[in-house]
């Protein structure tokens, strides 16, 4: 199965990577713009208000859609008559979303609309037909898998992969032996595995247009394997799994081993960042960061609350000043200034889209010669008008 115009879309997002040439100074913005005419590409809303008020209308046109099949067979009075509705819809919502393709509209809102329709219909068929909440499951992530691949959603990633987990949660839930130290650690070893599977796909060139769903999946990754670790987390699980109501006194099973996880992995989400130049981990470290003192705070009540925002805000001054002072000339390493690099794996089929659209990159100069005949400048070079 592979993605519906798969050449447009790269091109989309190839031409999004050639702008950069633009503020490198390596083309002109003539010679984008040339580029741009020749080049085939999608039609995409990078507006996301207008993205939004697109997607909301395509809601409008699919409740109507799925109105007017209830309305058809309102008479009969069976619930999987509604079933059947929904599923009809589903097969509707594929055959527009497949139009919609082909008629090149990609991320532009209406798209969007009927490509997470086709999960929702489905799933409600399915709840109706089979009230097994495994199939349930089975249906949101096989869909969702679908519209991911074939149609490039980056939403559908972010449903497909809430729903995995939350699978998985609901597997170890309902196998009540299992402790909560162990149903942490199954989540932290998902997190690690949809990391290195995303990581080691999006090394190949042929999955460059699917780099939004790696960016997005890696982002889950990184934020399910704090969360499967915190120690707020892991408690609520506790309680959940043990049917105990702990008090805020009461400590749960390994406590101060979460609470050690609670803050070294932001730590380490920094301090990663900061080596590799990965913003991805160092935003992250210092939202969970944050998150690892409000998860100690909700807690303990080391100090009454005005305080504790004060010297927070405080000591997050001096931090955040003391380094824009280190680092906001610095050319090379962390750095304040735009980062202008290109995405290696991008690069090679940018020249091969500037050499199929002919667009000619050098920049013609005219040398003088630095031997002028006529005027007598120059030994042998000739005599002037005058004498």
């Amino acid at each position: 199965m592979l993605a519906s115009n798969f050449n447009t879309i790269q091109n989309h997002f190839l031409l999004e990577e050639t702008r950069k040439l633009v503020q490198l100074e390596i083309i002109n913005q003539n010679q984008f713009e040339e580029l741009e005419k020749k080049t085939i590409t999608t039609k995409t809303n990078s507006n996301i208000l207008l993205r939004i008020g697109f997607f909301i209308l395509g809601n409008f046109l699919l409740s109507s859609i799925f109105g007017l099949f209830c309305l058809a067979f309102s008479f009969i009075e069976n619930t999987r008559m509604l079933g059947a509705c929904a599923f009809i819809a589903g097969i509707i919502t594929i055959v527009i979303s497949e139009f919609l393709r082909n008629q090149k509209y990609f991320s532009y809102g209406l798209d969007d609309s009927f490509i997470v329709s086709i999960t929702l219909f489905f799933g409600i068929a399915t709840s109706i037909f089979s009230e097994n909440i495994n199939c349930i499951f089975i249906t949101i992530i096989l869909t969702t898998a679908f519209t991911t691949i074939r149609y490039v959603h980056t939403p559908s990633i972010l449903i497909f992969l809430v729903s995995l987990v939350s699978y998985v949660g609901y597997w170890a839930i309902i196998q009540k032996n299992i402790s909560s130290f162990i149903l942490a650690l199954l989540f932290f070893i998902a997190a690690v595995g949809i990391y290195c599977i995303q990581l080691k796909i999006s090394q190949y060139i042929n999955y460059y247009i699917y780099k939004n769903v790696f960016f997005t999946a890696k982002i889950v990754s990184i934020l399910l394997a704090y969360l499967s670790l915190n120690y707020f987390s892991v408690r609520e699980l506790s309680k959940i799994l043990l049917e105990d109501d702990f008090s805020k006194l009461q400590e749960i099973p390994l406590a101060s081993l979460f609470y050690i996880t609670t803050f070294v992995i932001p730590i380490f989400y920094i301090f990663y960042g900061l080596k590799e130049k990965e913003r991805t981990f160092l935003w992250i470290g210092l939202l969970t960061l944050g998150l690892s003192f409000a998860t100690i705070r909700y807690y303990h009540d080391y100090l009454p609350m005005e305080y504790a925002l004060l010297l927070a805000g405080g000591i997050l001054f001096a931090i955040v000043y003391f380094f824009i002072q280190k680092i906001k000339n610095n050319t090379i390493g962390i750095t304040f200034k735009e980062d202008k690099s290109i995405n290696p794996k991008a690069f090679d089929l940018i020249k091969v889209i500037l050499v199929n659209a002919q667009v000619n990159t050098t920049v013609d100069t005219i040398q003088k010669d630095p031997v002028e005949f006529g005027g007598g400048g120059f030994s042998g070079g000739g005599s002037g008008e005058t004498f």
